[in-house]
């Protein structure tokens, strides 16, 4: 555990300015939406970053592995006797540390906002936290897929893999969301009232989970066969 959690630091360190970045870009927003303290205004702050937490997730991890075999950081880092699953499980975690600091301010401010706006907070936090398990799941899929491919190639496949039901709901055919969780988690986003979450939030949240797990381990058996000394093209 100790080699995840230091490799996990190490990422973070190393997306520092990301971090900040985005910290800042809701501090700024909560100033914004302060001044009004309405409830359109507040709905608006929660759900659009809700979407910035999902794009975070899927960015910190599609160039991480070409970015390490470019600096040759991961020789250094396998040489030293760590196993490749445990290098992986360290830049998922490194990510996820980062995407839970920023829904976490976002829940803050999100709840700071609803209690200025008399709006109710019960089902905030369920939700942020069923939020985070898709950021997680978003961050695995594109961690899956830039193991074997190059970003450029790694960004449209996560992005199918995760949201291709809206493509088959335009024809018509709607996918289980226990398949799909962060498909369905933009839905639950973008239509999200304060109210409080059902059951089928909490199924969405635990296939969220699972997916975590699945291409992870996917990753890891991948992983375990492939050149790292050169990078991909």
């Amino acid at each position: 555990m100790r080699p995840i959690l230091l490799l996990a630091a190490n990422f973070v360190r190393s997306q520092w300015t990301v971090l900040t970045i985005m910290l800042v870009y809701v501090v700024a927003m909560l100033g914004f939406i302060g001044l009004h303290e309405q409830r359109a205004e507040v709905l608006f702050f929660i759900r659009q970053l809700s979407f910035y937490a999902i794009f975070l997730a899927t960015m910190l991890t599609i160039p991480v592995i070409q970015n390490e075999r470019k600096s040759r950081r991961i020789l250094a880092v396998l040489s030293k006797g760590i196993h490749r699953w445990q290098y992986l499980a360290g830049l998922l975690l490194g990510a996820l540390l980062i995407v839970g600091a920023f829904c976490l301010a976002v829940t803050l401010a999100t709840w700071w906002l609803a209690r200025q706006a008399s709006l109710p907070t019960a089902g905030l936090g369920a939700y942020m936290l069923v939020l985070f398990l898709g950021c997680a799941a978003c961050a695995a899929v594109s961690l899956f897929s830039s193991v074997f491919l190059h970003p450029f190639v790694a960004l449209p496949a996560a992005i199918i893999i995760l949201f291709l039901p809206l493509a088959l709901e335009l024809r018509g055919v709607y996918p289980s969301s226990l398949l799909f969780p962060v498909s369905a988690i933009t839905h639950v986003a973008s239509d999200y009232t304060f109210q409080p979450p059902g059951t089928g939030l909490w199924r969405i949240g635990a296939a969220a989970a699972v997916q975590v797990i699945v291409f992870l381990a996917l990753a890891a058996v991948i992983f375990a066969h492939r050149d790292i000394t050169v990078t991909s093209e």
